[in-house]
């Protein structure tokens, strides 16, 4: 199965000089637990709920930059990427969430959740 089929296509980003409080309500807003920060409107980084908890409630302030809170580089793939291998490149690198790219366009996210209803959607072998 490939990843273009499974991944989450609505995207939300928000620009790097964003405060980490704009991004966090907006991340409450939609319900997700991630967004793509961008600078000058190329796709620079990801701000997770991890980054709000072990970098910005520890070291940081609210008021910030997120792109300063950001983890980076982000760690991408191609629609056309099989799902056990994403699963691999997740595991390996200890990560819950994939930015789905082609060329220079985000065009989805894969997440842990994407793979766990993967998982449960899938016929069971014996």
């Amino acid at each position: 199965m490939r990843i273009g089929d499974v991944m989450v296509k609505e995207v939300v980003s928000v620009d790097y000089k964003t405060p980490v409080k704009e991004a966090c309500k907006i991340m409450g807003e939609k319900r997700i637990g991630s967004v793509i920060v961008t600078r000058e409107g190329k796709p620079f980084g990801i701000f997770t709920e991890r980054d709000l908890l072990s970098r910005v409630l520890l070291e940081g302030s609210l008021e910030e930059d997120v792109g300063k809170y950001s983890s980076t580089p982000l760690i991408v793939i191609s629609p056309d990427y099989d799902v056990r291998e994403a699963a691999r490149i997740m595991a390996d690198m200890k990560i819950k969430r994939l930015v789905v790219m082609e060329g220079e366009e985000v065009k989805g996210i894969f997440t842990a959740a994407d793979l766990a209803k993967v998982i449960a959607e899938s016929p069971v072998e014996i």
